[in-house]
């Protein structure tokens, strides 16, 4: 349960960082796109871990269990270097800035707005998820913790956000450098826990 619960707040750190920019900028989440977003985020983890299983299921047990750690160390490492990379380039995009994805610039997140920015969100969950069943670790509450914890921090971020509104946004790439900090230590105890 406690490598789950870390995994779930490593995931979302950058949904913190997402909504404190949010409010900041004086973006609001409709409570319908907050459930949507919770629902997402629940499922894509499901699929995830099935998608995992089924891989472990394909390679023997001693591989797998070496592969998850690695696939954790190499994402940790990515998300990092992705944080470093957002800090030198423009907000172009939802894929390197997901506070980009009120499309239609009203200020509020809508349903339709939440689907993009949950599949955003979900693509650091992919590679944990594959990673975490392959290597035979019981993550059965993953999915819940993942969806619980990003959905609050959306919200607690934004609200956050809207009473700093008067300070400077702060940089996305601070979340992701600490999401990827963490992922690589636990990919390190993982390592050191197999020796």
């Amino acid at each position: 349960m406690l490598f789950s619960l870390l995994l779930a707040f490593s995931l979302s750190l950058d949904a913190l960082g997402i909504g404190l920019s949010y409010g900041l900028r004086s973006i609001r989440f409709r409570p319908s796109a907050l459930l949507l977003l919770t629902i997402e985020a629940f499922l894509m983890m499901e699929l995830f871990l099935f998608a995992g299983r089924r891989l472990a299921a394909v390679f023997p047990a001693h591989s797998a269990e070496r592969f998850s750690p690695m696939l954790l160390l190499f994402f940790g490492v990515w998300l990092c270097l992705q944080g470093m990379g957002q800090g030198k380039r423009k907000e172009t995009s939802p894929l390197h800035s997901p506070s980009l994805c009120d499309k239609n610039a009203s200020s509020l997140i809508e349903p339709r707005e939440a689907l993009l920015l949950g599949l955003l969100l979900s693509v650091d969950s992919f590679a944990i998820g594959l990673s975490a069943a392959a290597g035979g670790i019981n993550v059965t509450l993953l999915p819940l913790f993942s969806a619980l914890f990003q959905t609050f921090f959306l919200a607690l971020g934004e609200k956050c956000g809207t009473r700093l509104s008067l300070s400077p946004a702060p940089k996305e790439s601070l979340w992701s450098l600490l999401s990827g900090g963490i992922l690589i230590l636990l990919a390190v105890i993982q390592l050191l826990g197999k020796k």
